[in-house]
């Protein structure tokens, strides 16, 4: 098991670079230190530790690395996705990246997070990505519900892997209730689709029974969520499509993705 502290290098380890103090560690009981009223969405992803280090280049510049580790590779992955705001980048399983200002990828079951206080080459973010990505664990795969995912009208990069309702509700408002009930026991997926000339969004939740998943159907079925096109179930497996498309195309796009395989 790899020490977080190890995979941050110390001075002269990057040309130019030098650490403008020690490596600081955050569990959960002091993570609240480092992210105050944001926790509860790194704990949905299995949190158990983040270190973080800053480095100041000769110039004045200043870097802000982060190494997250989460419970599982499927946690970090979900972090991840939640967290995509850039351009694709090659970089450990999956990167994003805001050329000169940030670098982020997940690899195994840890997150990183590369941020410029200022526009920078972006060699010397890739620097620290890929010496960082080389000390952590090779590996992780992508969750198995992936695969589900119809590839036919998909959005690039709209994948949102998550276990619980804080995750996607930037993204979907489900009433902040816990509607679905949602939890560590449950993975699921949000996407957003090209369906015809309007935008969609594919929900899967992926429960540990048949009977959970009836449950969150009827729940989801009952609160009148004026943007549900079209919801089912088939065995552990909750399927929903929101937004203004034709009722015929979303349930082509639902029983496509549900549809055992």
């Amino acid at each position: 098991m790899v020490s977080l502290g190890d995979v941050f290098l110390g001075a002269g380890a990057f040309p130019g670079w030098t650490p403008a103090g020690e490596v600081e560690l955050f569990d959960r009981e002091n993570i609240y230190d480092l992210v105050d009223g944001q926790a509860e969405a790194f704990f949905a992803y299995g949190f158990e530790q983040v270190a973080v280090r800053r480095y100041e280049s000769a110039e004045g510049a200043v870097l802000d690395v982060e190494v997250w580790q989460l419970a599982t590779p499927a946690d970090a992955y979900g972090l991840f996705t939640v967290s995509v705001a850039g351009e694709p980048a090659a970089i450990g399983n999956d990167g994003d990246a805001d050329p000169g200002r940030r670098l982020a990828f997940w690899q195994d079951r840890y997150y990183v997070c590369i941020r410029a206080r200022q526009e920078l080459p972006d060699a010397d973010l890739w620097g620290f990505a890929e010496a960082i990505s080389a000390a952590l664990p090779a590996g992780g795969e992508r969750p198995a519900l992936v695969d589900r995912l119809p590839s036919d009208g998909l959005v690039e990069r709209s994948v949102i892997f998550f276990h619980q309702e804080i995750s996607i509700q930037s993204q979907l408002w489900l009433g902040g209730e816990n509607l679905l009930g949602l939890g560590p026991g449950t993975d699921g997926l949000l996407a957003r689709y090209q369906v015809g000339g309007a935008v969609a969004q594919l929900l899967l939740v992926q429960y540990p029974d048949a009977e959970a998943a009836s449950a969150g159907l009827a729940a989801l079925e009952g609160a009148h969520i004026g943007s549900l096109v079209a919801a089912d179930v088939r065995d552990n497996l909750l399927g929903a499509v929101f937004g203004e498309v034709d009722e015929a195309a979303a349930g082509r796009l639902l029983t496509s993705a549900i549809s055992s395989r």
